[in-house]
């Protein structure tokens, strides 16, 4: 959280993903960053142990949220 909003804060477009298991300490992070809003795009959790099948599923379960928060 503290990195996507630093590059936010230089003026470049961030994206945060982040794994349902710690959404909830991201948006704790935020608030308490000053920055409650702050869109956070969740993904399932774990990504740890996942194959490339896997990890692409993932991917696209953002992708369209994250290319919308770039824009």
């Amino acid at each position: 959280m503290h990195d996507a909003l630093m590059l936010e804060h230089l003026e470049l477009p961030s994206a945060l993903l982040c794994t349902s298991n710690f959404a909830h300490t991201a948006r704790v992070m935020a608030e308490q960053l000053g920055h409650g809003d702050y869109p956070i795009i969740e993904i399932d959790h774990p990504i740890g142990r996942l194959d490339g099948k896997g990890l692409s599923d993932r991917i696209d379960q953002a992708l369209e949220k994250v290319v919308e928060q770039l824009m």
